[in-house]
């Protein structure tokens, strides 16, 4: 099933300074700002002026010197959910090179997840490498890249929140793309014309669906356990359009008196015609040229039960595998529907590198690995 093209809206113009460009938007490539030429310690709170439709909340920007962050809370006309955060980590050697640019990679957490979900540990703080990620400060301290880490909301999958509740708007993808990024490119030595994007679950969808909604932005796209069809003619899609329709009432968890209820994202339909426009399948040529990493478990008990006819303590892989139930329960069906969004980007002859993890499922011990393996990759598409 294929929706019309004729429903896909006119484009924003993106950063790149293209003659489609708007002044706006193509401020981020023009030469360095006064107020980006002043920040030269980057870990000065003062140092930093809040701009791009929002305004620092109180008591930050906060340094965090011995993670290479400065972390930014604002208030944002345009999410009015709750203040949004973001997270900057910097190179180690950044303060010493104030002559030097570098590439940006944009980190997409999971649903439910927030800004810290990429470094933070399992007791919540930045810098581990625990049951969280960790994997922004710890995996990042050798490399010449800008990490930028969004809130995305609990539930939006990357998108604006085309049906809000009245006074609770969530446009979480505007935010991100044009605010976030466009403060970066700002206040930080930043070359836009290198970017990767990469993201799990919930935010490797919004990799997938951002990186080629701005093609023009995102030189290596990266999806972890995020799927790529949202089509009603498999169960797998089925699943993933009901999943976007109600995950916006995920930011109840946190902020119950101002989130969004179910169909906030696209409106109430389960097949509105605006999905097609996000759907990374439905838009397999806007991936040409890029580098396009994928990677699934299988979230499969089938494989589980042929492997208890081996030796070994039964009864403890039993244990551990009855840890993992939930994560079967996701990981099961996005995996074939990952699989079938790399095979249709074989099929159009775009190189792509996917490959599915036997026995593993939707966690981090998975999302570790994937991150490590990509990382060389994404530095080598971004010259780095």
């Amino acid at each position: 099933m294929n929706r019309s093209s004729a429903a896909r809206p006119s484009r924003r113009a993106l950063f790149a300074g293209t003659a489609a460009a708007t002044g706006l938007m193509a401020a981020p490539l023009a030469a360095p700002s006064a107020a980006r030429a002043a920040v030269s310690d980057p870990y000065d709170p003062s140092a930093y002026t809040a701009s791009h439709g929002f305004t620092f909340a109180e008591g930050f920007p906060v340094a965090i010197p011995e993670w290479r962050s400065i972390d930014f809370r604002v208030h944002a006309p345009k999410i009015r959910t709750f203040p949004p955060s973001f997270r900057v980590t910097l190179p180690a050697w950044y303060a010493d090179e104030p002559d030097r640019d570098y590439p940006v990679l944009l980190l997409l957490h999971g649903r439910g997840g927030d800004f810290t979900q990429w470094s933070a540990d399992d007791t919540g703080e930045p810098g581990g490498d625990g049951g969280g990620g960790g994997q922004a400060i710890s995996r990042t301290e050798d490399q010449d890249v800008i990490v930028v880490m969004p809130d995305g909301g609990a539930g939006s999958f990357y998108s604006n929140a085309n049906a809000p509740l009245p006074g609770r708007e969530a446009a979480w993808e505007t935010f991100i793309i044009e605010q976030v990024l466009g403060f970066v490119h700002d206040s930080f030595r930043t070359d836009p014309t290198r970017m990767a994007i990469a993201g799990l679950s919930m935010g490797g969808w919004g990799a997938l669906a951002l990186g080629q909604k701005y093609k023009d932005l995102f030189t290596s796209i990266s999806s972890y356990s995020g799927p790529g069809d949202c089509r009603l003619d498999t169960d797998d899609g089925k699943l993933v359009a009901f999943t976007i329709l109600a995950c916006p009432i995920f930011d109840a968890c946190k902020y119950p008196a101002t989130a969004n209820g179910p169909g906030a994202t696209w409106g109430p339909s389960i097949d509105p015609p605006i999905a097609s426009t996000y759907d990374p399948i439905e838009n397999i040529e806007r991936y040409r040229g890029k580098r396009v990493f994928l990677r699934s478990g299988d979230g499969n008990w089938i494989d589980f039960v042929a492997a208890l006819q081996g030796h070994g303590d039964l009864l403890d892989q039993i244990r551990r595998k009855a840890d993992t139930i939930g994560g079967d329960v996701i990981e099961g069906p996005v995996h074939p529907n990952l699989e079938r969004f790399a095979g249709a980007l074989s099929d159009a002859g775009i190189e792509n590198d996917y490959r599915m993890d036997k026995g593993r499922t939707h966690d981090w011990t998975l999302w570790r690995e994937n991150f490590a393996e990509d990382l060389p990759g994404i530095m080598r598409a971004l010259e780095a």
